[in-house]
């Protein structure tokens, strides 16, 4: 029987994780599940109202925390590949929050992918994109926040015994190699 994976592929807002999935999906089968959709979701179930997924980062962070984990159980499959796109730090309001590993403990994190570029070409991606309401951050605190990232998926994957892949952008770059593992 063939159990389920999960790999966990982290980075800034806008360094291209979807992007990448998107491009792997052509290459191995796996689930795409996006923590933000997944936080969105359990939060409309909740509510029964919709939400914009942009306004999540003013929430509560163990509480949307707690619904990613009750929206992968829900909608991840019992097997095969299952990806979870998201963030080991969450840009609020009040500064970076990290996540705490535990959470990727609950859903079954094997294997952690944290992509970097170049801040620039992160900033310009996320002043670019008019469906996103990103907040508006320099060079100097996006090279913040991807440090403080890397370090926060190294602490979790540390946390869980589970290895971690620091992939720099570049044209030759090959996900689904790595998520196939």
């Amino acid at each position: 029987m063939n159990r389920r994976r999960v790999v966990a592929l982290v980075g800034l807002s806008g360094v291209g994780k979807s992007t990448h999935l998107k491009a792997a999906r052509g290459k191995i089968v796996f689930e795409h599940l996006q923590a933000s959709e997944l936080i969105k979701e359990e939060r409309e179930r909740q509510n029964n109202e919709p939400i914009d997924r942009d306004l999540l980062r003013g929430g509560n962070i163990d509480e949307n925390q707690a619904l990613l984990v009750s929206g992968f159980m829900r909608r991840a499959p019992k097997e095969g590949l299952v990806v979870l796109d998201g963030h080991v730090v969450i840009d609020t309001p009040t500064g970076l929050t990290e996540i705490p590993p535990s959470v990727f403990l609950s859903i079954g994190v094997s294997r952690f992918l944290a992509l970097v570029d170049d801040v620039r070409n992160i900033a310009l991606r996320r002043s670019s994109d008019s469906q996103r309401k990103r907040p508006l951050r320099s060079i100097e605190e996006l090279a913040e926040h991807q440090e403080r990232s890397v370090l926060a998926a190294y602490r979790a994957a540390l946390a869980l015994g589970a290895p971690l892949f620091v992939l720099p952008l570049t044209e030759d770059l090959d996900i689904a190699a790595l998520l196939d593992l």
